[in-house]
């Protein structure tokens, strides 16, 4: 070989260097980014995200997503947590309830200017576009229309010959009437319908049918203490009457995870749900089960309304916002996505993936659809947003309950006590 002068080897030292320096750069824009996304769910919530996320990835293999999954009860303090520590995902599932909260603290990003460049929403829902904005700003887009239902037992429904009354006019005497009429038939240890008194959105169902609002516009308690006393009341009585599990049986049922419903254990024919969650106890019970409306009081208001199931967010402080917020439009807007959550989370908001998936429905997906279908006739407008301080007292409502429901106070004293900590917590907040 011919030799190389000092100089030649420098320029060759130098030049390998840039290739290096070049190779390093280019690996580096090849290199994963890495984003992390969160959600409660279920087992087949977390298959079907897990398979969309798997999707992404493959149509964009410079994108990598750790994922993190919570039964609702465990991911509120988990995610308190991670914000505390300044360690919030990118990519976050939200409520309704909570979304209004986690933005005035600045733990959200404003979408609004991500719209028409990562967040293509042309074919978006209005309504459900709307939901997910605060203040004028977007924080959260929609993942599926839903609401709240009765899910009972068909099967067995059926096996007893029960025919529900008209579901959009029956009333809590005639749930009751039929709670009583049907018990006498169940075997030991089943009863006509799981007990919640300590669930916040019945409670809120109950008071708009009475004409009020959990909470109103100026961020106070929306309704009284009769409220609640007669909330309570309904369902200490129907325990008292056998028509729902004792508490120490229905205390099972304390993390909002399916397979711990009264409905799934068997321990109850008829349960409260929300619609898009239809699905996955489906996936859990051999037998067939399906939708109704709540019951009714006197004047027929309706107490319902339809809701965003969930939101998709992103954290203010996430590293990577634009690769964040394509992720989210790919799980609200492609058809591929679409195909595999199909209407899990809700009835998709974007018209053009709606469209894609109603063929493929199951049977149990149109029974979903059905009922959103039905309810639609009796709605009322969505509630004004929570105040901050409401997660605390939705946390409040559970324990609250389980001292009236295991004897150890009135309902009268429960409901002063629950009050007067809510309120407490709201001026403190």
């Amino acid at each position: 070989m011919k030799a190389l002068s000092r100089r030649d080897f420098g320029r060759l030292i130098a030049a390998g260097a840039a290739v290096g320096a070049l190779a390093g750069r280019t690996g580096r824009a090849f290199a994963e980014t890495r984003l992390r996304y969160i959600w409660w769910g279920n087992p087949d919530r977390d298959k079907r995200t897990n398979a969309a996320v798997d999707l992404y990835h493959k149509k964009n293999p410079d994108i990598s997503v750790d994922r993190e999954s919570y039964a609702w009860a465990d991911y509120w303090p988990k995610l308190a947590t991670q914000a505390a520590g300044r360690n919030l995902p990118d990519v976050i599932q939200m409520d309704y309830r909570y979304i209004f909260e986690w933005a005035r603290r600045g733990q959200l990003a404003d979408l609004t200017p991500m719209v028409g460049k990562e967040l293509k929403l042309d074919n978006f829902d209005k309504n459900q576009l709307d939901s997910g904005k605060i203040g004028g700003k977007l924080y959260g887009l929609s993942m599926g229309g839903n609401s709240v239902a009765l899910v009972y037992n068909k099967t067995q429904y059926d096996a007893l010959k029960i025919t529900l009354p008209d579901p959009l006019s029956w009333t809590f005497d005639d749930f009751i009437k039929l709670a009583k009429d049907v018990q006498p038939h169940l075997p030991d240890g089943v009863h006509f319908t799981a007990n919640k008194g300590d669930n916040e959105s019945w409670l809120e169902m109950f008071v708009r049918q009475r004409g009020k609002e959990l909470y109103t516009e100026n961020g106070q308690l929306g309704f009284e203490l009769d409220d609640l006393i007669a909330f309570w009341t309904i369902m200490t009585q129907m325990q008292k009457g056998g028509l729902t599990p004792p508490p120490d049986v229905q205390a099972q049922d304390t993390t909002g995870a399916l397979e711990k419903t009264m409905l799934v254990l068997g321990k109850a024919i008829t349960d409260f749900t929300n619609s898009n969650q239809l699905v996955a106890i489906q996936k859990l019970m051999k037998d067939q089960v399906d939708l109704t409306t709540l019951p009714n009081q006197e004047g027929n208001r309706p107490g319902q309304y339809m809701k965003p199931s969930m939101f998709i967010s992103q954290s203010a402080s996430s590293a990577e916002p634009e690769q964040a917020a394509k992720l989210l439009n790919f799980m609200i807007t492609d058809v591929d996505a679409g195909e595999i959550l199909q209407i899990e989370r809700g009835v998709p908001a974007d018209s053009v993936v709606l469209k894609h998936i109603e063929p493929s429905l199951t049977e149990v997906e149109q029974r979903m659809t059905r009922y959103l279908t039905l309810l639609a006739k009796h709605v009322g407008p969505l509630p004004p947003p929570p105040p901050k301080g409401a997660g605390e007292i939705q946390q409040l409502l559970y324990p609250a309950y389980q001292t009236v429901s295991f004897g150890r106070a009135s309902v009268e004293d429960g409901a002063k006590d629950f009050m007067q900590r809510a309120k407490d917590i709201l001026k403190r907040a």
